[in-house]
Formats: structure tokens, sequence, C-alpha cells
């Protein structure tokens, strides 16, 4: 799935972003930090709020996220009474959860930012479950690569057909499938594959 920014900011200035980062106590390398490069906040398919360096620590104190999820941070929430954290870490896992709920177990934990817009939009009849697995032919994919999208996947093509099909724009690898199921792998090969509905 590609991401659309409904409305986006202009990237935060790097003393915006040091500040937040120390505010918050994390790490200068964690998701949020990457999407403030580019974007100040924006709201994604008109559903998920992603705050701005100047909301973010206002939020988390909102919500007291530091006592009741120290090991995440508020970054956003999905205009709809959830929220949306992220850990504190550099790894990338997102979780969304309802904004009274003390409890991470019972959290719905994604991938991806993408992953998670997309199954709100789901959620919301915005977005159909059944989708299509495309390619995005615009970089090259490596033997490894496309040998782990076969296999992720569960294709049963040939490896030089999965390759040709790679290189084209807009080609159809798999049909009307489930999106849940396939995540995974199309967010970790994202620069080869994409989401259609």
């Amino acid at each position: 799935m590609t991401l659309n920014y409904t409305e986006k900011n202009p990237p935060a200035s790097a003393d915006s972003i040091n500040n937040a980062v120390r505010m918050l106590g994390v790490e200068k390398n964690i998701w949020i930090t990457k999407f403030w490069s580019l974007y100040d906040g924006a709201l994604l398919d008109d559903q998920v709020l992603i705050y701005s360096t100047g909301e973010i620590v206002e939020r988390n104190q909102t919500y007291d996220i530091a006592r009741s999820f120290p090991g995440q941070i508020l970054v956003g929430d999905d205009s709809g009474g959830r929220l949306v954290l992220t850990d504190k870490s550099v790894v990338d896992k997102f979780y969304l959860i309802g904004s009274g709920d003390p409890f991470l177990d019972d959290a719905e934990i994604f991938q991806s930012i993408d992953a998670l817009v997309e199954h709100v939009l789901v959620e919301q009849g915005v977005l159909s479950e059944s989708v299509d697995v495309v390619t995005i032919g615009k970089a090259k994919a490596t033997p490894q690569e496309v040998l782990a999208i076969k296999k992720g996947l569960g294709l049963s093509s040939s490896v030089t057909d999965l390759k040709e099909k790679l290189q084209k724009e807009n080609e159809k690898i798999l049909k009307g499938v489930k999106a849940v199921k396939y995540e995974r792998v199309v967010a970790g090969y994202r620069h080869l594959i994409r989401f259609d509905s």
C-alpha cells in the first residue's frame, strides 16, 4: 500500500528534532525522528495523525505514556480514539491501542506504519480487505530478494518469471489476497512490491 499524505508539514528543523528527542528520552535514530526529517507531522490517508515535534511531548504527557508504557512513545492517533505507539528503541514496531487501555498486551502490533494505516482503513471500510500484490519496477531485485519474495508470497512461478515481472511496473504477482497475510513480506520489500486495491 502506498501512503496518501492528506496533510503534511515541511520537514522539522534539526533543533526541533533534537529538542523532542531530548525531552522524550529516546534514541536519535528511531522511526519518528526519520519521519520528522521528511515531515514535521502529517495526516495519513485522512485517518492516522502523526504528531509534529511541537505536539508530541504534550501528547505523551497528557496520556501519561512514560508511566503507562515506559518502553514506548506516543507518535500519533487513528482519529477514532486509539493511540499509535512505537518502541523507544530503533526497532520499527507499531502498536495500535485504545486511549484508555492500560495494557500493551491488548494492542494490535504492526511491523510498519503502512501496515497499521492499511489496517485502520480496512476497519473503516475505506480499503478492501482483498488486495493485489503488484510490482513497483523501479529497482533491480537481487537474486536473494527474488527468492525471498517467491518464498514469502508462496508463489509457484519460476524464479526467472518472477525476476522478469519484478523488472516491470504494476505487474500483478498475486490477485485478491488478504493484505494482513502478506504485509510483512510487502513491507520488507516495499522498494520492489506493494499492495494495490
